[in-house]
């Protein structure tokens, strides 16, 4: 039925199935905004498609969307603006009006270069404050409101910039004053997802008359979880966070997800996580969302296979043809869309190798557990045997005294025969000398206890 919620298979009884999304986000589904919001956050940012576009120019991007009747609809939003450079990058586009999309989208591109990675993680955390150049007070809703919001340092930074000197306030301030009647939707996924969760809320605390939503895909942390509470208390179900996710085929299998969900560490997740199945679109309750990640080749892992828009946009494709009750769209996903197909294939290599090698590090496991299974076996059946040749004693007093270097018992005598003469019993004694029977008696016991 057109509408209805996406959920898992009844086979994964651990798999806990969502149901509709919260608030206006399944109307919002139906309607192709989320999809959209998506497109126009990878394959239209800055990092891709969209580097060569720039407002003024009735810049317009295509969307195509699924319908019920099979046959595809298309948005055509408008470039109205753009803020920001390289490493941090907002455009603001204008929804189809042919298509009766009333929907300001704000969305921010992902990482375009490597070393922002090690910034991520070595960004320590501060207090975001009212800023006055933003002009708060003049703000219907703001006037007299001040607030502190926990933020990481890089994330501040880049925002801090971009609302002020490079213009993202201005222009989209402007925009939603003008039209008055839109919805204004953040949008991002990886690093553009963390500024649009961190931008949606310092909007929406500084200018609350506006109709804000924002919705992310694989966002990594940025706040503690006082900043998590502020946006939960703030943004309440109009902030919907996907995490993408997967479980493997075999029947003991369990479901994983990005691990960038989790990264990095000492931070707070987000409220409102909804992990999303990367095959086939079903939106699932992600039960362990304060679970942070560790570094390993898993983690390389799950980052190539769930953490890139080709996969994002395929299962948010999913669950939109689910929603309206549409077909598949095969040609969806093109090679133009992303570029590079080098950095793919690079990807598909890197996940192969580290798929391997999980693989391996398993093996090795078991390995390691067979061989000390049979190791404590193997010391179990000596103990018993040392226990039926030291009656009286435990084979642990027996280890016991061994390693705290104590005088070990002495073995129990074996019969001797009878001498065939006094003299030769005497001829032995006088080769051992005095105490020379003693002696003996002491090495045969020696003897016996270092066999055992």
């Amino acid at each position: 039925a057109v509408g209805a919620p996406v959920v898992a298979s009844a086979s994964n009884a651990d798999d806990i199935p969502l149901g509709p999304l919260p608030g206006e986000w399944q109307s919002l589904l139906c309607g192709g905004q989320v999809l959209t919001a998506l497109i126009l956050s990878t394959s239209f940012s800055e990092k891709y498609k969209g580097r060569g576009m720039y407002p003024g120019r009735d810049d317009t991007a295509t969307v195509r969307l699924p319908s019920a009747n099979g046959v595809p609809r298309c948005m055509r939003p408008v470039l109205l603006h753009r803020s920001g450079n390289k490493e941090a990058v907002a455009y603001i586009w204008l929804g189809d009006a042919a298509a009766e999309d009333r929907t300001i989208y704000v969305a921010f591109s992902p990482m375009r270069y490597r070393s922002q990675f090690c910034k991520i993680y070595c960004a320590g955390m501060v207090q975001d404050v009212s800023d006055t150049d933003l002009h708060v007070a003049s703000t219907p809703g703001g006037r007299n409101r001040t607030f502190s919001l926990p933020i990481s340092s890089y994330i501040h930074v880049k925002l801090k910039r971009m609302w002020g000197k490079q213009g993202l306030w201005k222009n989209l301030s402007s925009m939603v004053d003008k039209y008055k009647d839109y919805r204004v939707v953040f949008a991002g996924i990886s690093h553009g997802a963390a500024l649009a969760q961190a931008a949606a809320l310092q909007f929406r605390m500084r200018k609350p008359a506006a109709d804000t939503f924002v919705v992310t895909w694989n966002a990594y942390r940025w706040t503690n979880e006082l900043g998590s509470a502020t946006a939960k208390e703030e943004l309440g179900d109009r902030l919907l966070c996907f995490v993408l996710s997967r479980r493997g085929a075999e029947p003991s299998a369990t479901r994983y997800w990005d691990s960038v969900a989790g990264f990095p560490p000492g931070y707070a997740p987000m409220p409102n996580l909804v992990l999303l199945d990367a095959d086939t679109g079903a939106f699932l309750v992600h039960t362990a969302p304060e679970r942070p990640s560790t570094f390993g080749a898993v983690t390389l892992m799950r980052v190539f296979e769930l953490h890139f828009a080709k996969c994002a946009i395929s299962a948010t494709k999913k669950s939109t043809e689910s929603a309206v009750g549409g077909t598949d769209l095969d040609d969806f996903l093109d090679g133009s869309m992303f570029g590079k197909p080098l950095a793919e294939k690079f990807q598909e290599k890197v996940l192969e190798t580290s798929d391997h090698m999980v693989q391996a590090g398993q093996h090795i496991r078991r390995a390691a557990s067979t061989e000390f299974n049979q190791a404590m076996q193997r010391i179990s059946a000596a103990n018993e045997r040392a226990s039926g040749r030291f009656p009286g004693r435990s084979s642990s007093s027996i280890g016991d005294s061994a390693r705290a270097g104590l005088p070990l018992p002495r073995m129990p005598e074996e019969p001797q025969a009878a001498p065939a003469c006094a003299g030769s019993h005497g001829a032995i004694d006088d080769r051992l000398g005095p105490g020379g029977r003693a002696d003996a008696r002491e090495r045969s016991s020696l003897n016996g206890a270092e066999s055992w």
